[in-house]
């Protein structure tokens, strides 16, 4: 049988615990990191043993050898013993008193003490500064934790606005001097060609696919079913999704018009209204004083081919090749009479000059023209080229 020994703790005296085999390993793993002890006695045995221990006389011997760590498991027992009984409290009172008389009478063992003090100072110290950059570093991670998010909102935030002040702000303008013709490329892949005295503008960042048109231009547009491409001008917009089409919008002609070559765009009104939808080779003409559209189907080359430096002309009222020839060249073409204003004419030209133009005309019509020098305005630049057109006979009759 084997028996389990520990002091009291309300008496101090020794007391037994009776351990099986079975699970004496596991009381040893628990007891015996404070003090606990195995014997293998009997029970006439462990009583003699207790009873020995208990009333066994304090001795000084083995105080000093527990003090210096050299103890045995009987001085261990014994020492416990003596500090838990109350009616040892005196003499173990009068035995440490007279202990610590004896160390206090030589100079090493108050070095001793002086060391050990220094040592206690510094744990102490360490304790504190552990606590307290504990405290800092919790903190600060906690800050941490709270900033980050704040900084990245101001940071978004901040990006936001920079991103829409230059959508507002930052718009590009392409321009086609008189007189000729411009190539364009929009962020998005779209081509176009400006007439003479044409411009447009657009945002730079092109995440809405908007131009502004001031005089006239070709548009070969690049597909996208999710981003509508629109053409704004002063008295209507052009909606399309894909498509070639010609916009003339200038500010001194009393029409704008659309010509439709390929695909479908739809004419919105300033109040988003649908006024109009085009097929391929229709024209639509809308007159600024009536507020009126009128569409008509028409040859869609002859009036975009422009692009390409040709101009077809077939069966055209000499008022309507006045003014196409008076928009490609920045020119004032004036008519003399209702006859000639009313006098049809088919021909085709590649990129001659004005002059080499009515030289031709007047090789295969009844017509005449005059072509009057530039005036010099004010500001050191000069007026538009004008040229005066007559039928034969009217000259003949005015002569």
């Amino acid at each position: 049988m084997l028996f389990c020994g520990y002091p009291s703790r309300e008496s101090g005296n020794l007391r037994t615990k009776e351990v099986s085999d079975l699970h004496k390993n596991e009381v040893a793993h628990s007891c015996g990191s404070i003090g606990f002890f195995f014997f293998p006695f009997s029970d006439s045995g462990k009583r003699v043993f207790t009873d020995i221990i208990n009333t066994m006389s304090i001795d000084k011997e083995r105080i000093k050898r527990f003090a210096e760590n050299k103890f045995s498991l009987n001085d261990y027992l014994a020492v416990s013993s003596w500090f838990k009984k109350e009616e040892s409290q005196s003499e173990m009172k009068q035995c440490l008193e007279e202990d610590w008389s004896e160390t206090g009478n030589t100079g090493v063992q108050l070095a001793v003490l002086s060391r050990i003090l220094d040592k206690l100072h510094h744990r102490i110290s360490l304790v504190r500064e552990n606590s307290v950059s504990r405290f800092y570093r919790s903190f600060s991670r906690i800050a941490v934790l709270l900033l980050i998010p704040a900084l990245l909102t101001i940071a978004v935030l901040s990006w936001l606005m920079v991103r829409d002040r230059n959508q507002v702000e930052t718009w590009a303008a392409i321009h086609s001097p008189a007189g000729t013709r411009t190539q364009f490329q929009l962020p998005d892949g779209t081509t176009g060609w400006l007439n003479g005295g044409s411009s447009i503008k657009y945002p730079v960042r092109f995440d809405h696919r908007r131009v502004e048109i001031s005089g006239e231009a070709w548009f070969d547009v690049v597909p996208s079913k999710l981003r509508e491409f629109r053409v704004i001008t002063p008295y209507f917009d052009v909606k399309v999704l894909g498509t070639r089409f010609d916009v003339v919008s200038y500010a001194h002609e009393r029409t704008a018009e659309v010509i439709l070559e390929q695909g479908k765009v739809q004419i919105l009104g300033k109040d988003e209204s649908v006024e109009a939808e085009l097929s391929p080779d229709q024209h639509l003409v809308f007159d600024k004083s009536t507020k009126r559209a009128m569409i008509g189907r028409i040859d869609s080359r002859r009036y975009t081919s422009w692009r390409d430096g040709w101009l077809i002309l077939k069966n055209e009222p000499m008022t309507e090749i006045a003014r196409r020839l008076g928009r490609r060249y920045n020119a004032e073409i004036i008519l003399h009479g209702d006859s000639l204003k009313s006098s049809v004419f088919r021909a085709t030209f590649r990129d001659e000059n004005l002059d080499e133009i009515f030289r031709l005309l007047s090789t295969v019509a009844p017509i005449r023209y005059r072509i009057n020098d530039r005036k010099r305005l004010p500001d050191g630049t000069f007026d538009k080229s004008q040229v005066e057109m007559w039928l034969k006979e009217s000259i003949i009759n005015n002569q």
